[in-house]
């Protein structure tokens, strides 16, 4: 199967099973398509295999490996449970990595055709949940018409660009998210309308001028969303105890001392501390801390022990922390090389959403996140194809002009003779 045919169905599949239905579907089936993106990647390898990203792959590979000795070695919480979590932690970057090799492209008819099915898909999510059909526990309640109207969006520029209509289009498309009512997805939309309709040139972060206008999106941000930023974030670490905190905001608290104070520099390990399998094989962690009466992290209620990204990287502490920004770092120099605008503002927003959605959602290491990831690659490598057929041609002229240049000298030595 040709590359673009099989990202094409990819996408198809994705939004609507990972994102919009995805309580009514398998629970395992984002970690299915995880595994067949990845096995799909190997048959694929040589044709178009990046030498750059083989080398990052290694790296990142042995400080997995490293960081699962490292967590065996601490034995805060079980084999299984360690296993899991590590298991979670690499599918972004499987994704990643994956599509960055791939590099794929579609043709207008895979674009129309991925677009068409998913704006049908979501406007189905919509209608089921305004009619009362229980498509998910809270239907419009939940973020996840706001987490696939935002990715439809960018893939609908990424396919088109975003002259004349089509960000006004896509404008739409990712308003749709809006019915969700969540703050997230209101701050979300907003970095939207800053990336695509306000932001002209690309961003300098060496230049006081760049500098102004993120910290311009930042404080706009917060003024439309300050009334949840402020529970959790301002009054909700105003507490003295831990104890007396809600839940979000004493994950928080917590990762601060395990990554400043209790376990320098590596962190805890995995499966410690605000994952899922944390969550699933509840971490003795919890606790050490007290944190287990308070409502949502205790072993009988752990459903909000998950319930953001960062304090996650209180498992890999400083050392960690340094990975995961060069990870990011190198990210953004790559979008940020893009000759195409478009390239540039598409991968952006990727990085803005999964920076925004971290706050408050572990869409990060979920199904919800990979579609982020897989549009950041697909960023990062657009328009290679293109370059290196034109070098290609380049190379064919030069031949054939050689190959005649050639002929003529040896026509005319004929005719001397």
């Amino acid at each position: 199967m040709k590359i673009s045919v099989f990202y094409t169905w990819f996408w198809i599949l994705y939004i609507p099973l990972c994102i919009l239905f995805y309580d009514r579907v398998n629970d395992y089936v984002d970690e299915f398509m995880t595994l067949a993106l990845a096995l799909y990647t190997l048959t694929k390898l040589n044709k178009r295999s990046s030498s750059k990203a083989q080398k990052e792959i290694v790296v990142y590979v042995v400080l997995v490996v490293l960081y699962f000795l490292y967590s065996m070695s601490l034995r805060i919480n079980s084999t299984n449970a360690l296993l899991l979590d590590m298991q979670q932690q690499v599918r972004p970057y499987v994704v990643f990595y994956c599509t960055y090799l791939l590099a794929p492209t579609f043709k207008k008819w895979q674009s129309n055709l991925m677009i068409t099915v998913l704006t049908v898909c979501m406007g189905a999510y919509v209608l089921m949940s305004l009619y009362g059909f229980r498509i998910s526990t809270f239907g419009l309640q939940t973020p996840a018409i706001g987490q696939a109207s935002l990715m439809v969006s960018m893939l609908y520029l990424f396919c088109y660009g975003d002259k004349g209509d089509n960000k006004w289009i896509a404008l739409i498309i990712v308003a749709i998210g809006l019915l969700s009512g969540k703050s997230k997805v209101l701050g979300e939309f907003i970095a939207f309308v800053g990336v695509f309709f306000i932001l002209k040139n690309k961003l300098n972060l060496t230049s006081a001028k760049s500098i102004l206008q993120l910290l311009l999106l930042v404080v706009i941000v917060l003024f439309f969303t300050w009334t949840k930023f402020n529970a959790y974030y301002v009054e909700g670490l105003s507490k003295e105890e831990v104890g007396q905190m809600d839940a979000r905001p004493a994950s928080y608290a917590v990762a601060g001392d395990i990554i400043l104070k209790d376990y320098v520099p590596f962190g805890s390990g995995f499966a410690s501390f605000a994952t899922n399998a944390a969550a699933v094989h509840y971490s003795p962690l919890y606790y050490k801390y007290k944190l287990d009466d308070i409502w949502g992290l205790s072993p009988d209620n752990p459903m909000f022990i998950a319930d953001a990204y960062y304090p996650t990287l209180a498992q890999f502490g400083l050392v960690g922390i340094f990975f995961f920004l060069w990870f990011w770092i190198r990210r953004y120099k790559e979008v940020a090389n893009k000759k195409e605008k478009i390239y540039y503002k598409v991968g952006l927003m990727c990085i803005l959403a999964l920076a925004l959605e971290s706050t408050a959602d572990t869409s990060y290491l979920s199904g919800k996140g990979m579609g982020y990831f897989m549009m950041l690659a697909m960023c990062i490598r657009a328009g290679e194809n293109n370059i290196r057929k034109r070098r290609r041609i380049i190379i064919i002229n030069r031949k054939v002009a050689e190959r005649g240049n050639t002929s003529k000298e040896i026509a005319d030595e004929n005719s001397g003779r």
